[in-house]
């Protein structure tokens, strides 16, 4: 682990602005900069890159940080992993920390393994093997290109390892072999799974002369394997796309090597898990002309439904290709050939006409119910649509298919824009419902004056003993720990400090994010203070009563009958004994 000393040091040597604008560029506004925010579709500047605090933030996606948390978001790497790649830059070596060391050597059994497979098949073993590959039209030079391999007897490949003077128990928590000291892939042709700078960190396993059930079986997930966070084939395509200008996503990685085979480089796979929300921000950063080429089966069709869903969360709209008669791409190309997949490619269809298509399934487009069904179902799909020439295309289309007025589908069109326009208007009342109460609030305002300016750290320190939001009571006490510990505090460095902290983390960006001014008033802050402490005490000690009969850990069931003995009244002179401070920053620490 590298230490907050190191982090702080790094971060102190560098300069945010000069960081961020290598990835987006900046222009001076006042005393801030600004430029696109890369972390969702920005088409106005609304990112602001503070030079005095070192911190930025963006106005519309509220993403917020300091300049590791930038460049950890931007390349999609961990945060450490962000620390280490600035830090290189200066000069600073930080490979040698046991995090690092234990991910390296992860990596090198990986890659070990994948060597061992690929051997494997080149082996008179793996002649019949190569024959299936064959008969499925892979030849050799992707199977190179692959690193396709094979796995063999029950136990060849950890005994191999374990001649490495690897330890079995690392080969178990890597998912390679079992507590019996056996392979868990056995008689299988091999795949590696790489992450996105083209690492092997994981392998799937398929059969090809048994009948066992499993087709495939994977690696379990890692610490440096998340199947959720990883696109098939990434490192590969991403060097493609200058020439294509788009990426197209597919199911399975069996689809990616077949149209890399017929010359289609410029694809990726979710390895047969549903399309996440880190995958689309992960395609995004390299392009926003994604295309999505699911198998055409129902199967498929649903989980184009679920992506195009996740895309249009991040303000990206793909486009789609449908692939007739139940096939996958693997499937399709083979069946059809190189050239009529191509054609598929240069004739997307828009989401409007996927979803149309889909309609049209379950109608009966001679029943006038279901042609009524059928239109309404389409405008309503065109309400949400930004392309105004495939508005106006697809409402003649539909006139003249029918035989309805134009006029009157493009009245149907703006009454269901207007209902469009009223769901803001009832998520706002909803939001409006939840807001946080008035003492919520107060504890929040106060966390970010306290971050700001420590004469009201100590101010809070001194005069409120309770805040009632767990969230902010917890940040609060870390705030105080940081200041004690290091003798002063700012936003940058404190976000490096709790940067692992995903739910501090969470909350601490809320409260930056809370634009209030800078500038305060003595008064302003004693009615926050006010407020807190005017918190009905009944609510407090009853929330606490709860805590204390679902905690379990008898340190922390300590800390919460201390909090309610204070709100009673009882023990008050603790507060100036020694006992406190060691108390608290245990308390600090949870």
């Amino acid at each position: 682990m590298i230490t907050n000393e190191v982090i702080n040091e790094i971060r102190n040597k560098v300069n945010i602005v000069d960081i961020i604008s290598n990835y987006v560029p900046l222009t001076k506004k006042g005393k801030n900069y600004f430029g696109l925010c890369p972390f969702h579709d920005d088409h106005s500047p609304s990112m602001s890159v503070s030079f005095e605090k070192q911190i930025y933030t963006c106005f519309v996606c509220h993403a917020t940080g300091n300049v590791f948390s930038f460049v950890s978001e931007y390349e999609h790497i961990g945060f450490y992993d962000a620390v280490r790649l600035i830090g290189s830059k200066l000069g600073y070596n930080l490979d040698t920390k046991k995090k690092e060391i234990t991910n390296n050597q992860d990596l090198e059994i990986y890659e070990l393994a994948c060597k061992y497979y690929q051997n494997s098949l080149n082996t008179s073993l793996g002649n019949n093997a190569i024959d299936y590959l064959t008969k499925r039209k892979i030849d050799r030079n992707t199977i190179s290109k692959f690193r396709i391999g094979l796995s063999m007897s029950k136990s060849s490949l950890t005994e191999f390892l374990l001649s490495k003077n690897i330890k079995l128990d690392k080969l178990i928590s890597l998912g390679i072999s079992n507590e019996r000291g056996q392979d868990l892939f056995v008689n299988r042709i091999m795949f590696p799974l790489y992450d996105l700078s083209g690492n092997v960190v994981a392998f799937s396993g398929r059969i090809y002369n048994t009948h066992d059930e499993s087709k495939y079986i994977n690696t379990k997930e890692t610490n440096i394997f998340k199947k959720g966070n990883l696109l098939y084939n990434y490192h590969l395509a991403k060097e493609h796309l200058k020439k294509s200008e788009s990426i197209i996503v597919m199911e399975g990685f069996m689809d990616v090597i077949r149209a890399s085979v017929v010359g289609i480089n410029n694809c990726v796979a979710t390895m047969g898990t549903a399309f996440t929300k880190e995958q689309a921000l992960l395609l995004k950063k390299t392009t926003n002309n994604i295309i999505l080429c699911f198998d055409g089966d129902n199967a498929g069709d649903e989980a184009t439904d679920k992506a195009i869903q996740v895309l249009k969360e991040i303000d990206v709209t793909p486009r789609i290709i449908r692939l007739e008669e139940n096939l996958d791409p693997d499937e399709y190309i083979l069946k059809y050939g190189k050239e009529k997949f191509i054609s598929k490619i240069d004739n997307t269809i828009s989401v409007v006409e996927y979803r149309m298509n889909r309609y049209k399934k379950d109608k009966n487009l001679k029943d006038i119910k279901d042609i009524s069904e059928y239109i309404d179902l389409t405008i309503k799909e065109l309400s949400n649509s930004k392309d105004n020439i495939l508005v106006e295309l697809t409402l003649k289309k539909l006139s003249k298919e029918f035989d309805i007025e134009y006029m009157t589908l493009k009245e149907k069109l703006e009454t269901f824009k207007k209902e469009e326009k009223n769901v803001p208007n009832k998520i706002e009342h909803i939001n409006n419902i939840k807001r946080r109460d008035k003492y919520s609030n107060a504890g929040r305002c106060l966390l970010y004056y306290m971050i700001k300016d420590e004469k009201i750290l100590t101010l809070v320190e001194e005069k409120v003993p309770y805040f009632n939001e767990q969230e902010v009571r917890i940040l609060s006490n870390e705030i105080i720990y940081y200041y004690h510990k290091y003798g002063t505090i700012n936003e940058a460095d404190f976000i490096s400090y709790i940067s692992t902290k995903d739910e501090l983390n969470k909350v601490f960006k809320e409260i930056i994010n809370m634009n209030l001014k800078d500038s305060y008033s003595k008064e302003e802050i004693n009615d926050y203070i006010n407020l807190v402490n005017s918190c009905p005490k009944k609510m407090k000690i009853e929330s606490l009563n709860k805590m204390l009969k679902e905690e379990t850990d008898p340190l922390k069931q300590a800390n919460i009958l201390s909090d309610i003995m204070k709100l009673k009244g009882v023990g008050n002179d603790w507060r100036n004994k020694n006992i406190w401070y060691k108390k608290k920053r245990i308390n600090w620490r949870r």
